[in-house]
């Protein structure tokens, strides 16, 4: 075949333009005119070459399938160990959200009830100091009376010496 035709073919190989079947043909031409090729076309047979000879010393041992077999189920166990640390992770979680929405309103009622209690608290001062200060107004009033009482006392006594002297012997 003409080199021509091969070097065509390669520049196909190289766009991944060629068919299959066009791929064995260049490949068996290359193998078949090795002596006569020159440059790139050279270096493509040896290396085709080298590929043929590395599939054919690639052989499987007899335990080959045994290897693999044994990956496997080293791979599913770990796979299995990981699915209970999985599930035990979900369970923590669900016990924990579980728990936060059991304590979340109990926080929340303790902040109304102690909210209530200041506010009772303040209701309960407020009161106490309008008393406070009702009664302290009110002692003014007392002592102004205070004073009426005594002066009352004074002119029953300056008036009615009887009833004084029977209270003296009453007293006695």
């Amino acid at each position: 075949m003409a080199l021509k035709t091969l070097e065509i073919w390669l520049e196909k190989y190289w766009l991944g333009e060629l068919s299959q079947v066009e791929e064995m043909q260049f490949k068996s031409e290359l193998k078949a005119n090795k002596n006569k090729l020159e440059g790139e076309l050279l270096q493509m047979a040896e290396w085709f070459e080298s590929q043929e000879e590395l599939k054919q010393n690639l052989t499987l041992g007899d335990d080959f399938d045994d290897q693999v077999m044994n990956k496997i189920h080293k791979k599913s166990k770990s796979k299995d160990q990981w699915n209970w640390m999985k599930i035990a992770a979900s369970v923590l979680v669900a016990f924990a959200l579980g728990f936060f929405a059991w304590w979340m309103p109990m926080q929340q009622e303790r902040r109304e009830l102690a909210q209530q209690e200041e506010k009772a608290y303040l209701e309960a001062k407020a009161t106490l100091e309008l008393m406070a200060s009702m009664m302290n107004h009110s002692r003014k009033h007392l002592s102004s009376l205070e004073m009426i009482n005594t002066a009352q006392e004074k002119v029953k006594n300056t008036f009615q010496p009887e009833r004084k002297q029977n209270k003296e012997k009453g007293d006695s």
